[in-house]
């Protein structure tokens, strides 16, 4: 039976602490090492790594590399393109996640959602929208209902949820039945102590909006009141 290349071992070691930790326990070495196990097969990427990083300066550098570049430091034209392709990849995605028309778009389906679900509505509801780090909708709904949304229980439903769904960022409405789409000072308390307790977790709460039939108020829009999500 044909013996297996040492370094397979290593490879999925290296695959495993990728898939425990991501890369917040990687060095910059090792980073481009395993993005390098997939442009070149059969070889240690290891030495690979270190001596492009010696060459080009730096890891940013790396990437930042022509092609030609790139396989005049011994890659071939598999490997130095697939580094590029990574690098476009890369640049492709932040031009894309910081695309101001996608994020006023995605504001206003929130907004619109809010009020689908709120202007109607009988009784005051609480209602909880999460996000990923990449800005991905983990969950959108009713969490309360009661005479008196804002209690001590409501707080920990939203940091038990907080903990559930590993979120990176929220989002909170409430409707009012009075007709007026204002904060009162007990909304404007309850907002800063959600802040406050959700920041201990990790989570950033990023708005509080109020709907009372058709009209929508948003706290981030209030001057006066947006530095309580600074």
């Amino acid at each position: 039976m044909a013996k297996k290349p040492l370094h397979n071992g290593h490879r999925e070691r290296m695959r495993e602490r990728y898939y425990s930790s991501e890369f917040s326990e990687f060095n910059h070495h090792e980073i481009l090492e395993l993005i390098l196990f997939y442009g070149i097969p059969r070889r240690d990427t290891n030495a690979t790594a270190h001596e492009l990083i010696n060459h080009f300066g730096s890891f940013s550098k790396v990437f930042d590399a022509s092609v030609t570049e790139l396989m005049e430091c011994g890659l071939s034209q598999n490997a130095a393109i697939w580094l590029k392709l990574v690098d476009c990849m890369n640049n492709k995605y932040i031009f894309d996640k910081n695309d101001l028309s996608k994020s006023i778009d995605l504001k206003d389906d929130t907004e619109n959602r809010l009020l689908d679900l709120l202007s109607d509505a009988a009784e005051e509801k609480v209602v909880l929208i999460m996000y990923n780090s990449k800005g991905m909708e983990l969950f959108f709904g009713i969490i309360s209902e009661e005479k008196d949304n804002w209690t001590e229980k409501l707080y920990s439903k939203l940091s038990e949820l907080s903990v559930r769904y590993h979120a990176s960022t929220m989002i909170i409405a409430h409707n009012k039945l009075d007709g007026v789409a204002a904060p009162t000072e007990k909304d404007i308390d309850n907002t800063m102590k959600i802040f406050n307790s959700l920041a201990k977790l990790g989570t950033r709460l990023n708005d509080h909006y109020i709907v009372a039939g058709n009209d929508l108020y948003s706290m981030v829009e209030d001057d006066n009141l947006r530095v309580i999500f600074a």
